[in-house]
C-alpha cells in the first residue's frame, strides 16, 4: 500500500512511459488523435463523411410519369386498376376513404366516403363496372363506377381481404375470425365457409370459377368448393406452413397454387391433389424478422 501516492502527494510521469501527446485545446488535432487510435485513417474518415453528405443530398429518383396525391399525409394501403379500362384506379388508405381517380391526369372521379377505419381492401369487379372498398372494422361497400353511387353495403367482423369473381357480380372476403363469406351482388345472397379460429389471412378465387385458395394464420391452405361450400383440400401438419400464410398466387391455368409464409417459404401446391410440389426456401437475416410477402407466377 506504501508504493500507492496519497491525494496530496506530487504526482509525475515518466516521459518514457508517454506514447502520444494530443492537444486538447485543438479540435483537429483531437480528431487526428481519435482517428489514430481507432485505426481510422484521416483519409478514410473523409470518404465516408463526403459518401453520407452526398447521399443524404442527392435528390430521390423517381421514373414515374404522374403522382397521385389525393391522400393527403395518409399512408395509401392498397391500389387497384380496372380490368377493362386502364386509365382508372382506385385506392384505399389509413384517411378512412378510397378514392377511384384518373391515371393519365390525377383528377378524382370520385371518393369513396362512409368508412370509419383504414380502407385495406379495395376492387374492381370483372367487367369494371362496380368498384368494392372494404375497412378494418368489416364495413364493406360496393359502388357502380359510372355514378359513384353505392349500390350494395354490408356491416361485418373484422376484414382482411375482398376478392371479385373472374366472371360473374360475385365478391368474397376473408375475416379475422377466420370465416370466409361470398355474396351476389347487388342481391347480396351470402353464403359463408366455416371459419377454423385462426384468421384468413389472404384468398383468391380460382380461374375455373368454381373454387377459391384460402391462406390462414396457422400455416394451413385449404381449397374450397364455391358451390358446395366444403373444403376440397387441406395443405398442413408437415406440408404445411409453420407460420402464417400472407401471400397466394394461381398460374394460368389454375392447376398450381403458390404460397408465401412468415416462415420464410413459398410452397407450390398442386390443386387437383392438394399436394405439395415443391417447397422454396428464401434467405433469412439475422437483423430483421424476415418473412415472404408476395409471389407470383409468369403468365407468359
Amino acid at each position: 500500500m506504501s508504493d500507492i501516492p496519497d491525494e496530496d502527494d506530487d504526482f509525475t510521469i515518466d516521459p518514457n512511459d508517454v506514447v502520444q501527446v494530443i492537444e486538447l485545446d485543438d479540435s483537429e488535432g483531437e480528431m487526428d488523435g481519435e482517428s489514430d487510435l481507432l485505426g481510422v485513417s484521416d483519409e478514410e474518415n473523409e470518404n465516408e463523411m463526403d459518401t453520407e453528405e452526398a447521399a443524404a443530398a442527392a435528390p430521390q429518383r423517381d421514373d414515374s410519369i404522374l403522382t397521385f396525391i389525393g391522400h393527403t399525409n395518409s399512408s395509401v394501403i392498397c391500389t387497384r386498376l380496372n380490368p377493362v379500362d386502364n386509365n382508372i384506379a382506385v385506392t384505399g388508405s389509413q384517411d378512412d376513404q378510397a378514392l377511384v381517380w384518373n391515371t393519365r391526369e390525377g383528377s378524382i372521379y370520385f371518393q369513396c366516403t362512409g368508412h370509419t377505419d383504414t380502407v385495406v381492401s379495395v376492387g374492381f369487379s370483372h367487367d369494371g363496372k362496380l368498384v368494392a372498398t372494404a375497412d378494418m372494422k368489416g364495413l364493406i361497400k360496393v359502388w357502380k363506377v359510372e355514378t359513384g353511387t353505392v349500390i350494395w353495403s354490408f356491416d361485418g367482423t373484422d376484414l382482411e381481404w375482398i376478392q371479385w369473381h373472374k366472371a360473374a357480380p360475385v365478391l368474397l372476403a376473408g375475416t379475422k375470425e377466420g370465416e370466409v363469406w361470398m355474396w351476389k351482388i347487388p342481391s347480396g345472397d351470402c353464403k359463408t365457409f366455416a371459419g377454423r379460429g385462426p384468421s384468413a389471412q389472404c384468398g383468391l378465387i380460382m380461374p375455373d370459377g368454381k373454387t377459391a385458395c384460402v391462406g390462414y394464420e396457422d400455416g394451413v391452405v385449404k381449397i374450397w368448393d364455391l358451390k358446395s361450400s366444403s373444403a376440397i383440400h387441406t395443405v398442413s401438419d408437415h406440408e404445411g406452413h409453420k407460420e402464417p400464410v400472407f401471400c397466394l398466387d394461381h398460374n394460368s391455368s389454375g392447376s398450381l397454387v403458390m404460397t408465401g409464409s412468415e416462415d420464410m417459404t413459398a410452397k407450390v401446391i398442386n390443386t387437383s391433389t392438394g399436394k405439395v410440389v415443391s417447397t422454396l426456401a428464401c434467405q433469412k437475416t439475422e437483423e430483421d424478422e424476415d418473412s415472404v410477402e408476395a409471389v407470383g407466377f409468369s403468365h407468359l
